[in-house]
């Protein structure tokens, strides 16, 4: 650590920060400086028209969930996108744009698009397909929905979703007003709900999923690599650095940020809440807490006490692999870095005690009294727009005790199914989806027969994917919205041609994308027959006789979202963005949503619903055996991709063309596997294929292998179903037992991989 960065991390400095070094950083990223109301001023580089028939829209990209400002630029006479960059007199984004909207035009111009509706004509998977009407498509959708309601009940079919894209609320919405019970994602379970019913239960708002980067004095990122898929928030990191605040990184692999970390703790993959518990006790156990925080802002905390004292720094060696020094180095920095903050994402949601390895970092931040404080943890300031992520907006009050009752995994699992969403923050409830898969494939508890599937691939990104395709077979009705044709769009009877984000209105506010603004995307291009998520839901709704819960049109859902901010989606459109300043400390005036008004460090909610109020580490030290001798994490990620997206890019591909599986040098060479060839991962469940990436940033027997790739080199195949995380289901994705070979194309489909 340089001498002044050793000197900020001793004396933990709090001075406020200078603006006259905050102009410096923007200028920096965008050539743009701070101005009174703490908002951006910046001359743009770039006319509105460049030229003769050349316009640039402002918009922003949905990539992924930062929804980075841009600028669109469109040939007129061709409708065809000519590029797309970063927004520099964006406040939010400043021009920051990944690889993933830089090459967003291929969205538009790919000749593999999905441009009109088409209905399958030959066997299911065949490939034969007939170009219809949108009035045929939806009809015979309806029909079909309609016949199987009839034949089945609404709980007879599925509707499934991707990753949030500012239409997830109203594809919910869509669900419950058909009275389908058995909604969902593989992401619900696997990402952002456990961290969701986290927030839930302990604060009643989101505050572990918003560090605020710009002020802290400590960063401790755990779980996440934000160079390769948070492009925004790695700048925001990188930003602190440069002002001489520690970082902490918690990760398997020596990651872009773990690289650049003071303190980096490589943890044994799946070992998360015995790292978390240990920095707690360790805390604890050096009176390192804010007692002020802690007696008039928490409930528990004496049992709290008394539960960490079993987690000592040489337990913590014994089940994690991070030397007990070091984890009480990262402990003593992280509590007397006052303000610090937490940076978390996917991997602690993938871990087979998820809800636990949630709440253990929560209760990190909380006894430490750096929630909702500047520099700390914080929720996000409040616009006035209507929040489209609750049980209400969903409409889940439609369908009533006897359906919730049928939802697959209701009893079981209540974080997920149902029973949280009647606290305040409660994610909107789901089904469980390996139950829902199983349900499918044999009739039991009762027969699924159709699927409405929107944005989402479930064929490659479902955990044992070889069971979903197998289970997919036996649906009677298929229906995907979808921008191209997926694996899972192969098998439908009905295929819609969804619009992309460069061809649609919306309006822009997540957490993920700022804690102060909303701000909007507006629609660069058109194709002709594609159509938005929202635009086909509704009239799909209508089709169905379930129009009276829905609008006239998308502008007039959006105009509806925006009415108590007084504004429409055209004067968002002339504004720009809506900002709201946050306030300090942010629970002075209303304190926290939960049962007792304060932080649950003990979770009385927990209780009441059966699964354990205080994090506890209940997994055993993986144990390698002869067959299996190494330790696999699916945690791998590529900045070029999102998930299963961007696989039809060439540009994106040229980048990554192949899975790559980080591995050891030494532990390749003992298998005969050199520097990216192929090899398989197998484990009890199935195999992939993936190309060796040589890499001493790993320990000798842990693998990382990427997810979401196509066919055979999907590493979903080898994941395993039948041990859930309590009270949500999740599926274990972080700490498999794996063995690997040399391998060549054909292999994994051999051993029963993905085709």
């Amino acid at each position: 650590m340089s001498e002044r960065r050793k000197s900020f991390a001793q004396k933990l400095l709090g001075e406020k920060k200078d603006p006259a070094y905050r102009s410096a950083v923007l200028s920096r990223r965008a050539g743009a400086k701070v101005v009174d109301d703490g908002t951006v001023s910046v001359t743009s580089p770039h006319n509105r028209r460049l030229g003769p028939g050349i316009k640039v829209v402002e918009s922003a990209c949905f990539s992924c969930q930062s929804n980075c400002e841009t600028l669109i630029f469109v040939d007129e006479a061709s409708n065809k996108v000519l590029k797309v960059e970063g927004n520099p007199a964006s406040p939010v984004t400043k021009g920051v744009l990944c690889s993933k909207g830089l090459a967003a035009q291929d969205l538009v111009n790919n000749p593999g698009r999905l441009r009109y509706p088409l209905k399958r004509v030959g066997e299911r998977g065949q490939g034969l397909w007939e170009r219809i009407s949108w009035e045929e498509a939806l009809s015979v959708t309806a029909e079909s929905l309609l016949a199987n309601r009839e034949k089945y009940g609404p709980q007879g079919a599925a509707f499934l979703q991707g990753t949030q894209r500012g239409w997830v609320g109203v594809f919910s919405r869509f669900a419950n007003a058909f009275g389908a019970v058995n909604q969902g994602a593989p992401g619900w379970a696997q990402c952002l709900w456990p961290r969701s019913s986290d927030n839930a239960v302990t604060f009643g708002a989101g505050y572990m999923e918003c560090a605020d980067y710009e002020r802290t004095h400590c960063l401790l990122i755990w779980g996440v690599n934000p160079p390769v898929n948070w492009a925004i928030k790695a700048a925001d990191i990188m930003d602190a650095r440069e002002r001489g605040v520690p970082i902490i990184v918690v990760d398997p692999h020596l990651s872009e940020t773990a690289a650049k970390a003071d303190l980096w703790l490589q943890l044994l993959p799946g070992t998360d809440t015995a790292l978390a518990l240990t920095m707690l006790h360790v805390i604890v156990a050096k009176d390192l807490v804010d007692h002020d925080f802690v007696a008039n802002w928490t409930v528990g905390f004496e049992e709290v006490r008394r539960h960490v004292a079993q987690y000592t720094p040489e337990w913590g060696e014994r089940i994690t692999r991070v030397p007990a020094g070091l984890i009480v180095q990262a402990a003593e920095l992280y509590a007397k870095a006052k303000p610090a903050a937490i940076s978390r994402c996917l991997a602690l949601d993938e871990v087979a005690d998820s809800v636990q390895a949630c709440r253990a970092t929560s209760l990190l931040a909380a006894v430490t009294g750096n929630i909702g404080v500047a520099g700390g943890n914080v929720d996000v300031s409040k616009r006035g727009e209507i929040n489209q992520h609750t049980p209400t907006f969903a409409g889940n009050q439609w369908l009533g005790p006897e359906l919730e009752a049928l939802r697959i995994g209701h009893e079981e699992f209540p974080l997920l199914c149902g029973k949280l969403a009647q606290v305040p923050y409660a994610p909107v409830p789901g089904a469980h989806m390996p139950g829902l898969w199983e349900a499918i494939a044999t009739g039991k508890p009762y027969p699924v027969k159709a699927a409405v599937i929107f944005g989402s691939n479930p064929v490659v990104s479902f955990s044992n994917a070889r069971q979903v395709r197998e289970a997919m077979a036996k649906l009677d009705f298929i229906v995907v919205a979808d921008v191209f044709m997926t694996p899972t769009t192969e098998l439908a009877d009905i295929v819609l041609p969804a619009s992309s984000w460069l061809e649609r209105d919306n309006v822009i506010s997540s957490f993920q994308a700022s804690y102060t603004y909303t701000y909007v995307q507006r629609k660069a291009v058109e194709l002709p027959e594609a159509r938005s998520d929202v635009e086909i839901i509704i009239e799909l709704a209508n089709k169905l006789g379930i129009g009276e819960h829905f609008w006239r049109d998308p502008e007039d859902f959006y105009n509806t979202v925006l009415e108590p901010t007084g504004l429409t989606l055209a004067g968002l459109k002339e504004k720009g963005r809506i900002y709201a300043p946050q306030e300090f400390p942010q629970y002075a005036k209303k304190g926290f949503a939960t049962p007792s008004g304060k932080v649950e460090l003990y979770s009385s909610i927990l209780e009441k619903l059966q699964c354990a109020p205080l994090p506890a580490y209940s997994g055993e030290m993986l144990a390698p055996t002869t067959e299996y001798p190494y330790v696999l994490t699916t945690g791998g990620r590529v900045p070029v991709f999102r998930h299963t997206e961007n696989r039809e890019n060439p540009i994106l591909r040229e980048i990554c063309p192949k899975p790559p599986v980080f591995i050891h040098p030494r532990t390749a060479a003992s298998h005969g596997i050199g520097d990216g060839e192929a090899m398989l991962i197998e484990t009890a469940t199935g195999a992939a294929l993936g190309y060796a990436k040589y890499t001493e940033g790993l320990q000798p027997d842990v693998i990382q292998a990427s997810p979401n790739w196509w066919g055979e080199e999907n590493i979903n195949e080898v994941i395993p179903w039948g041990q859930y995380a309590e009270g949500i289901g999740s599926v274990n994705q972080r700490g498999l037992l794996c063995r690997i070979r040399r391998g060549k194309a054909g292999d994994a489909a051999a051993a029963g991989g993905g085709v």
